[in-house]
């Protein structure tokens, strides 16, 4: 088993305690097209990495919620990536139940390279991603080096699981996209290479609060991380943020 050793140097304000019914809200506020007829009175947690890993596999749709995702800093213990979470059922639900389905649902964008990606059009993702583009071409007149790291994008849409594990990726709802990956770093790639340590994110903070102002929470937050990787999950970002207000 292999842990990152963390020395942080912040003041952080501890979460408020979970709150199921903020939970549904925000649910409900992020897809309002959508009926989301669950109700629950707990959120669950893992306390251990078995059981967070059962929930990757299994997981529904509350326990995303298990551990807030944590504004201004990175996880610091492998079983409170709640994010990671999918409830696949529900994301089939509301992007498309197989492959041509979801097809049936991507909207070309030229990007900011000029390169052609696919999105889901559904639930306001492809508007989010187009908000983000807006955001990021502004950002770059005034400082050209971030342009380095949002061309030779890893890409959008691709119909995969994900490396060594039988899940769904979130690219193949269309909705995450990977930015530079040589700019980038993966958990995963560094646990091969045994440069799996404490690191610094070589993401400008500029790109990562430009994606997550819009609904995308960024990989790099996890302790499982994965510093290309933005991922449109909009009730993520609200129920953070609403817990932190409530504070």
């Amino acid at each position: 088993m292999f842990y990152r050793f963390l020395i942080c140097f912040f003041f952080a304000i501890p979460y408020a305690v979970a709150n199921p019914s903020l939970a549904l809200q925000c649910l409900k506020e992020s897809y309002p097209n959508h009926t989301i007829s669950i109700t629950f009175s707990k959120i669950p947690k893992h306390n251990t990495l078995q059981e967070y890993e059962n929930a990757l596999i299994k997981g529904s749709l509350i326990e995303s919620f298990a551990y807030v995702y944590p504004l201004g800093f990175h996880t610091l213990e492998p079983f409170k990536d709640s994010s990671r979470i999918r409830d696949y059922r529900f994301l089939a639900s509301i992007y498309g139940e197989n492959q041509n389905a979801v097809e049936s649902h991507l909207k070309s964008m030229t990007w900011i390279d000029g390169s052609q990606i696919l999105f889901n059009s559904k639930n306001d993702a492809y508007k989010a991603l187009e908000r983000v583009k807006t955001h990021l071409e502004q950002a770059i007149k005034k400082n050209p080096s971030l342009l380095i790291y949002l061309q030779n994008i890893g890409g959008t849409y691709k119909w995969r699981k994900i490396a060594n594990t039988d899940r769904l990726s979130a690219h193949s709802f269309g909705i995450a996209i990977d930015i530079n990956v040589a700019k980038s770093r993966y958990w995963l790639w560094d646990l091969k290479q045994k440069t799996f340590k404490d690191f610094t994110p070589k993401i400008p903070l500029e790109i990562i609060l430009a994606f997550e102002q819009e609904g995308f929470i960024w990989g790099g937050r996890w302790w499982h991380y994965d510093t290309m990787h933005f991922e449109y999950r909009p009730e993520i970002l609200c129920y953070a943020k609403a817990l932190k207000d409530r504070i």
